[in-house]
C-alpha cells in the first residue's frame, strides 16, 4: 500500500476523494491474485447459490443464510449437495460444469443466523446478535495452483483477525460470484460502519444473487468483512459483517484450534513474541478452555492433517496435545506438558476440575513469563506469587457456603437438567461420605438408584509404582479391580520369601489383588510390603496404606468384618507364607485413585456386621476420651457405609458413553459439594477472590499479585465470552471485581485486564449428549460480577442474587488452584515459598 494521498491541489491534477488513497499496480495484482486462490463459487445440486472463501486448511467461510440454517444446527445435513468450485477460468474449451477445482462441503461446523434487522432472508431464523456466517469444513483442502497467469503457488487462505479496521479510510474490494461462473470484483465508495459497529454499509459494487458470502478486502489485502446482502427501502446500499466480530466468536469457540494462527502477521504495536514455553502453555490452556462450562459436551481441535477431531474431555485434549506431528505445531512446545500435568493432577486428586486447572495454569505461566521477560527476578516472582496465592485461598475459603442440596453444583457438570437432578437425588441418598457410582444402563432413561454395601476409604495408592501399573487408567492412575481378593496387613511378621509365595498363589487364581496395609514407611517391617510389590516378580498388586493414627487397628477390624479377610498382624499369629485363601477377603468391585479407595459389595457376613455395630455403639458410649470416641465413630461409619449405583441410558452407544461420562462428572461434583461446601460458579468465586489482592497502604502491589490476579480472572473471561460479551465489557467487569489497575501508566505489573485479552472464551455450542436437542449458552445464565457496592459496580445477575445460580464444589476449585500453582513452580524452576 502506498503512502496516503497528498492534499487536493489547484493544479492540473487533483485528489478528488482523499479517502481513496493510491495503490500501486503491484499491490493491486497481489490482492487480486490472493482472491483468485481463495474465493470459490458455492453450488447446491449444480446451481450457484453463494460465494465462499478459505480461512484455514479445508475451512471455508460463507454467509449463514447460504446454507440450510437452523439455530445451532451442525453436521453434514445443512450443506448436503453443496460444492465449492475454485479456479474457474473461461476460454478453456470445457463446459462450465466441468471447469475448475470442485471440492465437496463436508460439514457445517458452526454458524450464526442473520440479525433481526438484517436484509430479509425469507424462512430463516434470526437472532438479536446474529452475524450471518457459516464456518464449513471441506472434504479436503483444494490442491495448490498449477502454472498459470498467477504463477504456481500454495493454496493459502485469509487469516481471521480480531483487529479493528478504520472503515471509511480507503477503498474496499469485494470478490463474489453474482449469477456468473467466473468471479466478479467490485470496489466500494463511501463505506462506513453502522452506529452499533455490527455492520459495514457501502455503495459501488453491483451485487446479485450468489454474491452473499464473498470476502470484503482492504486495499492492503486484509480481510475486513463478509458481504451478506443489499439493503433497500430507500437506503440502497450493500452490507457486510465486520470480520473482527466473526473472528472473535470463532476464535473463542470450540473450533478455534482448527483456525491457524501462524499465517496472521503480528501487529506492529502488538505484544512481543512469547517464550516457547509460555506459548505452549497458552496454546494448551486455550485448547482445554474450549471445554470449560456445563454446556460444552465437546470441542473440535485440528488433527495431524488439519481435519477436525472431536474431543469431549480434558484427557482427550491432552492426548491431542501430546501427539502433535506437524511442522510449527504449538503442541511441540515444552509448556504444553506443564498445563497437561496440572489438568491430570487435579482430576486425579479431586475427580474433576481438570479444565479449570489447565486454564489457571496457562494464565499463571503466561503472566509470570511476561513479568520475567520484563526483568522481574524469578525469586521475587515466586515469593510474591506464593503470598498472593495464600491471600486468594483465604478469600475462597471464607466464601464457602455449606451445601444441603447439590443440584446447583451438579448442573455445572452437565447441561442435561434431568440427569443433573437424578444425580443430585442419588448424591443426597448416598450422603457426603458414602459411595456414588454412575454406570451405563440398559434402558434409554435414568434408572432408579440401587443401594448396597459400599465403603470409601480416605487413602489412595501407597506408591507411584502401583498407580502406574499395567491396566490402570493412564490419565488418572485409577485402578478398577473387578471381584478382587483383599489382603489386610498390619505390622506383619515374616520375610520377603514368604510374601512372594503368597503372591504366587494368588496370581495362579487369575484375579486381582488389593492390599490394604496398616504399616507405614516408618515401620521397619514395611520392607516386607515393598518386596511384595517388586515388579520383577510379576504384575504389581494394588496397594493402599491406611492413614496413621490411633484408630488404625479399628479400621483394619472394620475391613475384616466387611470383607471376610483376616488381618495378618502379630496378634493373629499368621505368617504370610503360611496363609491360604481363607485369610483373604473379597468384594465385587474396588476403585483405587490417588486420594481414595472405594469398595462395593464387600458384604461378607451381615449378621456379624450387625453384632460389631451394636458392640461398637456400647463401647462408644463408655469411651473415656475424645480420641477413643472419634475412632469408634469412624468405625461405626465404616460398618454402616453403603453405595448408591445410578444407571443411565441413551438412544445410541455414542450418546450413552457421553451421558455416562456426564453423570460421573456430576456425581463427583455433587459429592464434593456435600463434603466441602460450594462457591459461586461460572468463575465468579475466583474473580471475587481478586479483591483480596488489591493493594493497600500496608500491602503494595506486587508482581505476584498481578500474576495471580490475571489467573483468577481467566475462567470468568472464558465463560463471559461464551455469553457473547465483548472483550471491552469483559474487561470492565473484571476490573469492577476489586483489583483496579495502576494509575501511573503501563508497567510490567499492569494487570492483564488492562491489556488485550489473549485467552478466548467459547461461544454457543450444541449439547449432543441427548441427540436431537440443542442448547446454547445464554447471557442470563452467565454469573454476574460481584455485588454492587456503589453506583459504578455492575449489578449481580438475578441467578446469583436469588441463590439459584451455578455453584462449584469448593474442594474442586481449591485443588484446581493448587495444581495450577504446582505448574507455575515447574515453570519458574523453584518452589513457591
Amino acid at each position: 500500500m502506498s503512502p496516503p494521498a497528498p492534499p487536493p491541489s489547484d493544479g492540473l491534477q487533483a485528489v478528488t476523494r482523499p479517502t481513496a488513497g493510491k495503490q500501486s499496480l503491484q499491490d493491486s495484482r497481489a490482492v487480486l491474485a490472493a482472491a483468485a486462490r481463495r474465493v470459490a463459487r458455492l453450488e447446491r445440486d449444480g446451481v450457484s447459490v453463494a460465494t465462499g472463501f478459505l480461512v484455514g486448511p479445508a475451512l471455508l467461510l460463507t454467509a449463514g443464510h447460504a446454507v440450510r440454517l437452523d439455530v445451532g444446527a451442525t453436521g453434514p445435513g445443512p450443506v448436503a449437495g453443496m460444492t465449492a468450485v475454485f479456479d474457474h477460468r473461461e476460454g478453456t474449451g470445457l463446459p462450465p460444469a466441468e471447469s475448475g477445482v470442485r471440492v465437496r462441503l463436508a460439514e457445517l461446523l458452526e454458524s450464526s443466523p442473520p440479525a433481526v434487522d438484517d436484509p430479509p432472508a425469507p424462512g430463516l431464523p434470526t437472532r438479536l446478535d446474529g452475524l450471518d456466517y457459516a464456518l464449513v469444513r471441506l472434504d479436503h483442502h483444494p490442491p495448490d495452483l498449477p502454472d498459470g497467469d498467477d504463477g504456481p503457488g500454495p493454496r493459502d487462505f485469509y487469516p481471521l483477525r480480531r483487529d479493528a479496521y478504520a472503515f471509511g479510510s480507503g477503498v474496499l474490494n469485494i470478490f463474489h460470484h453474482s449469477l456468473t461462473w467466473a468471479p466478479d470484483h467490485g470496489q466500494t465508495v463511501y463505506d462506513r460502519l453502522t452506529a452499533d459497529g455490527r455492520r459495514i454499509r457501502y455503495g459501488g459494487p453491483n451485487t446479485l444473487e450468489g454474491s452473499s458470502g464473498g470476502p470484503v478486502v482492504s486495499s492492503g489485502g486484509h480481510l475486513v468483512g463478509l458481504h451478506h446482502g443489499f439493503r433497500g427501502n430507500g437506503v440502497r446500499v450493500n452490507e457486510a459483517v465486520p470480520i473482527g466480530l466473526i473472528a472473535e466468536r470463532i476464535l473463542a469457540g470450540p473450533h478455534a484450534c482448527l483456525v491457524p494462527r501462524t499465517r496472521q502477521p503480528p501487529s506492529p504495536s502488538g505484544p512481543a513474541p512469547l517464550d516457547p514455553v509460555v506459548a505452549g502453555a497458552v496454546a494448551a490452556g486455550a485448547a482445554m478452555g474450549a471445554l470449560l462450562g456445563p454446556r460444552r459436551p465437546y470441542a473440535r481441535v485440528a488433527g495431524a492433517t488439519g481435519e477436525p477431531v472431536r474431543v469431549a474431555t480434558a484427557r482427550e485434549v491432552a492426548e491431542w496435545l501430546r501427539t502433535g506431528d506437524r511442522t510449527g505445531d504449538p503442541r511441540h512446545a515444552p509448556g504444553v506438558e506443564l498445563v497437561v500435568e496440572a489438568a491430570r493432577s487435579a482430576e486425579s486428586v479431586a475427580g474433576d476440575g481438570a479444565v479449570t486447572a489447565a486454564v489457571l495454569a496457562a494464565a499463571l505461566i503466561e503472566e509470570a513469563g511476561r513479568l520475567r521477560a520484563a526483568g522481574t527476578p524469578p525469586r521475587e516472582l515466586a515469593d510474591t506469587t506464593a503470598a498472593a496465592l495464600h491471600r486468594a485461598r483465604t478469600a475462597l475459603t471464607g466464601a464457602i457456603r455449606p451445601c444441603a442440596d447439590p443440584s446447583a453444583a451438579a448442573r455445572t457438570a452437565t447441561a442435561d437438567r434431568r440427569l443433573a437432578e437424578a444425580v443430585s437425588a442419588a448424591a443426597l441418598l448416598a450422603g457426603p461420605d458414602d459411595v456414588l457410582l454412575c454406570e451405563p444402563g440398559v434402558t434409554r432413561d435414568v434408572e432408579p438408584p440401587v443401594v448396597r454395601q459400599g465403603l470409601r476409604l480416605p487413602a489412595g495408592h501407597a506408591s507411584p509404582h502401583t498407580a502406574r501399573a499395567a491396566g490402570n487408567d493412564p490419565w488418572t492412575g485409577q485402578a478398577r479391580l473387578t471381584d478382587p481378593y483383599i489382603l489386610l496387613l498390619g505390622s506383619t511378621m515374616g520375610d520377603g520369601e514368604s510374601f512372594r509365595r503368597l503372591r504366587g498363589r494368588i496370581g495362579e487364581a487369575a484375579r486381582p489383588l488389593l492390599i490394604v496395609a496398616g504399616a507405614d514407611g516408618s515401620d521397619p517391617r514395611a520392607g516386607l510390603l515393598r518386596s511384595l510389590c517388586d515388579p520383577a516378580d510379576g504384575p504389581v498388586p494394588t496397594v493402599v496404606r491406611l492413614p496413621a493414627g490411633p484408630g488404625r487397628h479399628l479400621r483394619l477390624r472394620a475391613l475384616s468384618v466387611l470383607t471376610g479377610a483376616t488381618a495378618l498382624t502379630e496378634d493373629s499369629g499368621l505368617l504370610p507364607g503360611a496363609a491360604w485363601f481363607d485369610v483373604l477377603g473379597r468384594a465385587d468391585l474396588a476403585l483405587v485413585s490417588a486420594s481414595e479407595t472405594v469398595l462395593v459389595g464387600a458384604e461378607h457376613d451381615p449378621a456379624a456386621r450387625e453384632r460389631w455395630t451394636a458392640s461398637s455403639r456400647v463401647s462408644r458410649d463408655m469411651a473415656r476420651s475424645d480420641t477413643e470416641r472419634a475412632a469408634l465413630d469412624e468405625l461405626l461409619t465404616w460398618l454402616s457405609a453403603r453405595s448408591v449405583t445410578l444407571r443411565v441410558g441413551a438412544d445410541t452407544p455414542e450418546a450413552l458413553a457421553l451421558r455416562t461420562a456426564a453423570a460421573e462428572r456430576a456425581a463427583r461434583t455433587a459429592r464434593a459439594a456435600l463434603r466441602s461446601g460450594t462457591l459461586r460458579g461460572g468463575g465468579e468465586a475466583l474473580l471475587r477472590a481478586r479483591a483480596a489482592l488489591a493493594p493497600s497502604p500496608t500491602t503494595p502491589r506486587t508482581p505476584g499479585a498481578t500474576v495471580v490476579g490475571a489467573a483468577l480472572a481467566a475462567p470468568f473471561r472464558l465463560l463471559a465470552g461464551a455469553a457473547g460479551l465483548a472483550p471491552t465489557e469483559v474487561d470492565r467487569l473484571v476490573l469492577a471485581a476489586g483489583f483496579p489497575p495502576v494509575t501511573e501508566g503501563p508497567d510490567p505489573a499492569t494487570p492483564k485486564a488492562d491489556r488485550p485479552v489473549r485467552t478466548p472464551g467459547p461461544p454457543p455450542a450444541t449439547d449432543d449428549t441427548n441427540p436431537g436437542t440443542t442448547e446454547t449458552h445464554q447471557l442470563a445464565r452467565t454469573p454476574g460480577p460481584p455485588p454492587a457496592t456503589d453506583d459504578t459496580a455492575p449489578a449481580m445477575s438475578e441467578a446469583a442474587r436469588d441463590g439459584d445460580g451455578p455453584r462449584d464444589a469448593a474442594e474442586t476449585v481449591l485443588v484446581s488452584l493448587h495444581s495450577a500453582a504446582t505448574a507455575l513452580e515447574s515453570f519458574l524452576g523453584m518452589p513457591l515459598s
